[in-house]
Parts: structure tokens; C-alpha cells; sequence
């Protein structure tokens, strides 16, 4: 790749660059770059700006594209569930596989090349949507990564007995991460305890919806932090939502604040969904329903950005476009500043990677999953939103914005994303 500018170097104007990608990561950097070996692909960018791959951290790719099936007219996550498990009772596979494709090629489009979905597991839908995306992740493999969150409903008790079963089945077949609403339990302790002891067993990471709520009463981040720092799990915990901490006193999210950081607990922070859903009882003036985004960074939380839903009963707009969220996540966390936006940018790619336990870069060694955007300047990407030109993956062109390209090849999935 010639002439291509950094996005993450530390200036704000980086000077141009060649990479050169071999064996699907990248090689070498360098300006004017010389390489010995004869016959390989050049792709120019004339100066654009270059940014790792977009790593979308937290979304639902199974209830995509449902807001006309069932509405919810409350605008309330209470209303959104109800409505989520009625539609599950009665969708198909088949129909959960063409949404989620769908989906999924539309974040590849933005730019997004690793992508971590829950999908639902419980007895209203049994194990139809695990299946689906486990037949999605393999039909896009070629494409970008899919990781898949097996999200159960409720775990505790004799009512919570098949949801147990369903879960520990998920994880057999191929889920990667165990997850869980603590919210839809009265014992909120008692599911995350249990989903340890799942996660435990399977040997895999946890990947939690905590405290979606505005009230400083459903608050147990701070119970996972201590669980997950007796389990020894550190590092291998997220925390996605995390609204109450803005709910509770300065005093009580600071404590808190120290003990997820020390946890290694990382934060995935969705605004879209949450600014959407969160404070709906409320009078003026309206709660945002945004973690301390700040805070926690401060502290040196692992914090990233993530779409979330996209067009369903929880979200009636929602775009898979992680640029989009990270400018939204600027306006609402009040971060302009050139290191802040800089922040941002890594909070859908480096960050979001390290949180999943990925490496992502723009250095040598790196896996060469690249996005090339129309601009040159670091300060213009979150105001303009620039087009997408190129999405690399594993150092293959996978999508160019017109359609055709360097390393495109005769898969129809990838003439599809274009």
C-alpha cells in the first residue's frame, strides 16, 4: 500500500507511509518503501488516511432489522424485552441467518472487520439463533471474524433450569463467550454467580449486560469486580451498559472505579442504544444513561465503543457504522479535544481488540486488517464521517467502494458487500 497517513500516529498530520502486508500481517513501514520481490499488488491511496480494521465489540446481530415486526411504543428496555421474547418464539433460522448477513456485510462496508455478537439462548427460542450465526460466522469467514456471546434469559432456580441447559449447550456447540443479564433476575448476585460457574467450567470469557438501568438500586458492578477478582478472571471480563455507575454518588463509582480496574474488567460503553432507552420516566432534566466514560479511562479501564442494536425494538434507528458511534460518543461523553478524538478511534479498533483479547495495530507485526478512509486529516474523520475506500482483511481487499479491485476474487458473498 503507497502513500498511506496513519490515523493513530500521535500527529495530528502524519507524514505518508508505505506498508507493505505479507503472509497477512504487516510486514514493514516505511516511506517510499523498496520491496525485492517482483509481481506484488500496489495499492495507492494518494495520501488517505489509514486506520486498523474497525473492531465492533457489542452488537445483536440476531434481532437486527425487527423494528417493524413489533413495536415498541413505550420506548423502554422493559418493552423491548417483552417484545424480543415474543418475536423469538416464532422466527426461523432462515430468517435470522438473512438478517444477520445482511447486518454483518453492512458493518463490513463501514469498515468493520472483527465483530462480536450475542445472540439470544432461551427456551423461546431455544438454540435457532445460535445456530444461525454459527452458519453466518462461517459463511463470512473468508470476510471478517465473528465471535458469538451466548445471552441467556433467566438461570436461577427451577425456573431458570432450562435456560441452564440451553446455555451450557450453546457452549458446546460453539459460542465463544458466556453472557448474561443480571437485570432480569431478582437475585442479581445469584446470575452473575452462576454464569461464573459456567464460564469456569467451559474455560471461557464472560461478556455481561451490567447495570442497564438509570437507578443507582441496580447497581452490581461492583460484586463482579470482587467475583471476578476471587475467581481470578481478571482480563477476561466485559462489562457492557455500565449506566448505573453515572447513577450513584461520586464517592461510591470511585471506589467502584478502582476495583474494575483492577479487575481488568473491560467496559464496552453503547450510546446509541442506551441514550435511546435510558431515563424514560424521568422529568426534566432527562438522565443520559452513559457510563463515566472519562473516569474510567482515567483510572486506565480497557473502555470501548459499540454499536448495539441496530434497527429493532431496542433501537429503532442503530447503524453498524462504528465511526458514527464513536462521533456520537463524542457529543454525549464531551470529548473533542485532538487526544480525545484520537481516543476514539481507538475505542472501535485497538481498544475494542484488546478487550477481546485480539491484537490490532498499524505497526509491523500486526495483522494486516486495514480501512481506508476518503481523507487526509486525523481531525477530519469524526466530523466528516469519510467514505469507506478499501477494507483489508488478513491482507485481502475484501471490499473496495467501487465495487472491484485489487485481490477481488469470484466469491459472490464478497460481490454482495460491494
Amino acid at each position: 500500500m503507497r502513500q498511506a497517513r496513519l490515523a493513530l500516529d500521535q500527529t495530528t498530520w502524519p507524514a505518508p507511509v508505505d506498508i507493505l502486508i505479507r503472509s497477512g500481517q504487516i510486514a514493514a513501514l516505511a516511506p517510499d518503501l523498496t520491496v525485492a520481490e517482483s509481481g506484488i499488488p500496489v495499492l495507492d491511496v494518494a495520501g488517505r488516511l489509514v486506520l486498523p480494521g474497525l473492531v465492533e465489540g457489542h452488537i445483536h446481530l440476531d434481532k437486527a432489522l425487527t423494528r417493524d415486526r413489533l413495536l415498541n411504543r413505550s420506548g423502554t428496555l422493559a418493552e423491548a424485552i417483552r417484545c424480543n421474547l415474543e418475536l423469538s418464539a416464532s422466527v426461523s433460522e432462515e430468517d435470522i441467518v438473512e438478517r444477520a448477513t445482511a447486518t454483518a456485510l453492512w458493518a463490513l462496508r463501514c469498515g468493520t472487520t472483527t465483530l462480536r455478537t450475542h445472540v439470544n439462548v432461551d427456551p423461546q427460542i431455544e438454540l435457532r439463533g445460535l445456530h444461525a450465526l454459527l452458519r453466518v460466522r462461517e459463511q463470512l469467514r473468508s470476510l471478517l471474524d465473528i465471535e458469538i456471546v451466548a445471552l441467556p434469559n433467566r438461570l436461577l432456580g427451577e425456573r431458570g433450569r432450562r435456560g441452564r441447559e440451553l446455555l451450557a449447550a450453546a457452549l458446546e456447540e460453539g459460542a465463544d463467550a458466556v453472557g448474561g443479564t443480571p437485570l432480569v433476575e431478582e437475585d442479581q448476585r445469584g446470575l452473575i454467580d452462576e454464569v461464573f460457574r459456567l464460564a469456569l467450567r467451559s474455560g471461557r470469557p464472560l461478556d455481561l449486560h451490567i447495570d442497564e438501568s438509570e437507578s443507582p438500586a441496580d447497581f452490581v458492578l461492583p460484586y463482579l469486580a470482587e467475583r471476578t477478582l476471587q475467581e481470578g478472571y481478571e482480563g477476561r471480563v466485559i462489562a457492557g451498559h455500565c449506566c448505573s455507575l453515572a447513577a450513584v454518588d461520586d464517592a461510591t463509582a470511585a471506589r467502584t472505579i478502582e476495583r474494575v480496574a483492577q479487575a481488568r474488567i473491560a467496559v464496552a460503553t453503547l450510546p446509541a442504544t442506551n441514550l435511546y432507552l435510558q431515563g424514560r420516566r424521568d422529568r426534566q432534566p432527562i438522565r443520559r444513561g452513559i457510563t463515566r466514560v472519562k473516569e474510567l479511562l482515567a483510572a486506565g479501564v480497557t473502555v470501548f465503543c459499540s454499536s448495539d442494536n441496530i434497527k429493532d425494538m431496542f433501537n429503532p434507528f442503530g447503524s453498524p457504522d462504528l465511526l458514527q458511534m464513536a462521533q456520537l460518543l463524542g457529543y454525549v461523553a464531551q470529548m473533542g479535544s485532538p487526544e480525545e478524538q484520537r481516543w476514539l478511534l481507538e475505542s472501535i479498533t485497538t481498544q475494542a481488540a484488546a478487550a477481546l483479547g485480539r491484537r490490532a495495530g498499524l505497526g509491523v507485526g500486526q495483522p494486516a486488517d486495514l480501512v481506508v478512509l476518503d481523507c487526509q486529516r486525523r481531525e477530519d474523520i469524526l466530523s466528516d464521517l469519510p467514505a469507506r475506500l478499501y477494507v483489508i482483511k488478513r491482507g485481502r481487499l475484501v471490499w473496495s467502494a467501487s465495487g472491484a479491485g485489487l485481490g477481488m476474487d469470484d466469491n459472490p458473498l464478497t460481490q454482495e458487500a460491494c
